[in-house]
């Protein structure tokens, strides 16, 4: 279908909480994509502003000491850093003509409705995947990189997971070591590349270390447990998120939007505050529309344009994502040999 040029619309248009509140439901309900499920949403009223950044050295020192009789204790302070956010403001529109409306009987009507808000929905989940994939889903952003490699791995590597001899459960739980050690925060989630999830369910270490202990083959929640125990903040996902790398009247081309082949890891706080530790933060701008935005910083608006004999359904989204800290997340690349 054609879309209209923008300049060829004008007219009124308002918040829709039905709406939106569908729209927030269908994200919920939507497990394909990562991005909100492996950042911090961060729900801020400012589009802009700035946030705390802690030495985190400084809380993990071993400082208290014996006070004397009549002797004060010691004292300890922390030093800080700030950052930025700032949410910038994304926007779709879909228009639903008059003549599609007479299609449908009155009690139908709302299905229109729906369906727009859906198509929406679905490209801001869309866009969201393809910046979390983007700015943290590579080689260089996180304090810790490493590399699959089909054999003799050195340092900074590890036997890719389709390789016999491999072992995913030393080489997770080496890393979950490793960040904890450096940081004190243990990673808490794990996201895997289509392919990498695919050999992890057939891998031989994996298959033999639970079958006498587990029943069924390695899904997303059994992952979660051998990976993270009884961590209840513990979570696995599969990236399965897909775009249409074609524009519109060309043949389609279907691509996976993060990267088959690698996986990260990283601890994500479930109850951040703008302060708290993490390490990739979404800052919702929940004002963009006060009272109207949700806490995923986005809105439904619904509007009428005559000249166009068309109902109008926009979305309206603000947001930035941040590395928040570097230390707490880790890169595996090449995970498996495709």
């Amino acid at each position: 279908m054609a879309t209209p040029a923008a300049g060829n619309i004008s007219g009124t248009i308002t918040p829709n909480a039905y709406l939106t509140d569908y729209s927030v439901q269908y994200i919920a309900d939507n497990r394909n994509y990562v991005a909100g499920a492996a950042a911090s949403l961060i729900p801020v009223e400012l589009q802009a502003a700035e946030y705390t950044v802690y030495d985190r050295g400084a809380f993990l020192r071993d400082e208290m000491e014996y006070r004397p009789l009549g002797g004060r204790p010691p004292q300890v302070g922390y030093s800080v850093s700030d950052d930025n956010y700032f949410a910038k403001e994304y926007s779709l529109e879909h228009p639903i003509d008059d003549r599609q409306r007479r299609k449908f009987p009155a009690n139908r009507q709302i299905n229109l409705d729906l369906n727009g808000t859906r198509l929406l929905t679905n490209k801001s989940l869309i866009k969201r995947d393809v910046t979390w994939a983007q700015k943290f889903f590579r080689p260089g952003v996180w304090s810790f990189d490493v590399t699959g490699v089909a054999s003799a791995p050195e340092a900074g590597e590890f036997l890719q997971f389709d390789q016999d001899g491999s072992d995913p459960i030393g080489t997770v739980d080496s890393y979950i070591d490793i960040t904890g050690k450096a940081t004190g925060f243990r990673p808490n989630t794990l996201v895997l590349g289509t392919n990498v999830r695919k050999n992890l369910r057939t891998n031989a270490d994996l298959s033999d270390r639970i079958k006498y202990t587990r029943i069924g083959i390695a899904d997303e929640d059994l992952l979660q447990s051998i990976f993270f125990g009884n961590d209840p903040t513990g979570r696995v996902m599969t990236a399965r998120s897909v775009y249409n790398a074609a524009a519109e009247g060309l043949p389609n081309d279907f691509r996976y939007i993060v990267d088959e082949n690698s996986m990260w890891m990283g601890y994500i706080d479930r109850n951040v505050g703008v302060d708290s530790p993490t390490a990739i933060g979404i800052f919702a701008w929940s004002g963009l529309i006060p009272g109207a935005g949700n806490d995923q910083g986005g809105v439904i608006m619904k509007g009428r344009e005559e000249l166009a004999h068309s109902d109008i359904l926009q979305i309206r989204d603000a947001w930035d994502m941040k590395v928040v800290a570097s230390d707490l997340g880790v890169f595996f690349q090449n995970v498996v040999s495709g």
